[in-house]
């Protein structure tokens, strides 16, 4: 792919349209950085919100279905898993908590996201589709 040969990202023209997203983007992180000092109490909400509909859809991909009263229980950690399938959501809600606490510190790539560090025990084929996708 071009897109990764040395100097290829610098010799692009940025047109008028990309600029003005740029300048966007930077308008929107001080508006979300106010954000965060005026009212943290909704960011709060809207997180957990965000971390029990993402614990829930990630799990249903992977055929594992918990009534979403208990997954708010287990996410909240205001009870403790009773099978096998609770025990995958609280899994699924200790990686997520991983990654929120220690984001600054972990290093993107394939190797880490496959390794156990975060706590995620990769089935052999889902390391064989992502190890083929890297190689492209």
């Amino acid at each position: 792919m071009l897109s990764f040969e040395e100097g290829f990202i610098e010799s692009q023209q940025l047109n008028q349209r990309l600029l003005q997203t740029i300048r966007l983007v930077g308008e929107y992180k001080g508006k979300q950085e106010l954000f965060k000092q005026q009212a943290p109490q909704v960011l709060g909400t809207w997180r957990q919100a965000a971390v029990i509909q993402s614990t829930e859809s990630s799990n249903r991909i992977e055929g594992i279905t918990v009534p979403l009263e208990r997954i708010k229980k287990l996410v909240t950690e205001k009870t403790t898993p009773r099978d096998r399938s609770e025990q995958e959501i609280a899994g699924y809600r200790d990686v997520l908590t991983t990654i929120h606490t220690n984001y600054t510190h972990i290093p993107f790539s394939t190797g880490f996201i496959l390794s156990e560090k975060l706590g995620l025990k990769p089935r052999p084929s889902r390391t064989a589709l992502v190890s083929i996708k890297c190689k492209e």
